[in-house]
Parts: C-alpha cells; structure tokens; sequence
C-alpha cells in the first residue's frame, strides 16, 4: 500500500511571525564543527511558535498541560474546508455551507480550515480570516475534537470565546499551520506535539495523508 505524506507544519526560523507580545525566535550556533568537531544551537522560543497546540492550561489556572494531553487526542479523519476565497471572520454559515459536500463522510472527528491562498511562513501575524465565535459553537455542534487553522490563533476577539469553548469542552486546538498547498478534501490527520513537562502549548509536526491510507 502507498499515499501520499503532505507536510503541513510551519517551520521555525528567526524570521517566523509570532503572536503579538509573544517571544521572537531565537536560534544561535554554540560550537561548530571547524573548532568542536560538530554542530549544536541554542534555541529560544515561545511555546507558541510556528505550527502548535494550546493546552488547557494556555487559559485556564488548573488546566492540563501539554504533557497531560494524549498524543491519540491530535489524530484522526480529518475534512479540509478551504475558506481562503472569503472575506472578514468565518461564521457558522460559511463552515455550513463548504461542509455540506461532506455531510455523508463518517468518522470525521478533525476539522481543518484553510483560510490563506499564498504560503503562510513568512506572512505577517494579521495574515489569515478568524473564527467567528458563533463558528466555534458550529464546530463543537458538529461533534469535531480536533480543529486546525493555518492562522495564528482561532480567535478573532480578544475574549477567546473559541479557546474558552474548545478547551474546556476537550476538543484540541492546532494552530498556524501550513496548508496553503493543500487541496480541500478528506485526509488522516496527525499532530504530535513536543511534550514539554507543565507548558501550555508546544510546537509540533504536523501531517496529512491521503485517502488511499483509509482502504
């Protein structure tokens, strides 16, 4: 059996866009291989940089952490939904609508929003179309637990309505990844995230594989 592995993570380099207020990328050279004999960097990151997760404890005081959460809890069928020819904050009609096509694919449990035609690495923070939150409730309607966005966060109010929503109810959120290479369509999604003892998010690899890995 073959299929098709689509990577879909957003690369971590000094120049990757962070949150606004989070900690900018930082890697350095601290030995070389002309005087040490090899390689080894030092990094300094937020722990919401690049392709990421939130944990519970993102937002709430007594939250999970990212260690806490299964890595089983990042996988599973997934629908792409591409949105990216859209204006302002996706709202439930808009999902409803490019999800009906959808509407008979069973054991769909990952919802993938595709909002940027362009590739995403080097855009700015502001880059991308947000979530309403009356999109969040159609998610969580739809009995998803993962849902995956290639913005940087899925909030467009400073509030948090979706976070507060998504993560006190256990579906996983996933955000900046890298899916404007993406087709819309049915996938088998996987996400693991780099499991740092008492964080409230880590990046992680994330990838897509096709439909021929379901026969």
């Amino acid at each position: 059996m073959s299929f098709n592995v689509i990577d879909i993570t957003t690369g971590i380099s000094v120049d990757t866009p962070v949150y606004d207020g989070d900690p900018e990328p930082l890697i350095e050279r601290v030995s070389s291989i002309e005087n040490d004999g090899f390689v080894v960097s030092r990094m300094s990151i937020g722990t919401h940089t690049g392709t990421h997760v939130d944990a519970p404890s993102h937002i709430f005081v007594n939250g999970k952490s990212v260690d806490e959460l299964t890595p089983g809890s990042f996988m599973g069928k997934a629908v792409l939904l591409d949105l990216s020819s859209g204006d302002g904050c996706i709202t439930e009609d808009e999902l409803e609508k490019c999800f009906v096509q959808y509407i008979n694919e069973e054991d769909l449990s990952v919802l993938l929003i595709k909002t940027e035609k362009h590739s995403n690495y080097c855009k700015s923070p502001d880059s991308g179309r947000m979530l309403a939150a009356t999109a969040g409730n159609w998610i969580m309607d739809n009995g998803f637990t993962v849902v995956g966005v290639d913005t940087l966060s899925v909030d467009s109010e400073f509030t948090l309505p979706n976070h507060n929503l998504f993560l006190r109810n256990g579906l996983s959120i996933v955000e900046y990844l890298h899916l404007s290479e993406v087709r819309a369509g049915i996938y088998f999604f996987i996400c693991l995230p780099l499991k740092l003892i008492g964080c409230d998010g880590a990046p992680a690899r994330a990838i897509l594989m096709d439909k021929a890995c379901f026969i």
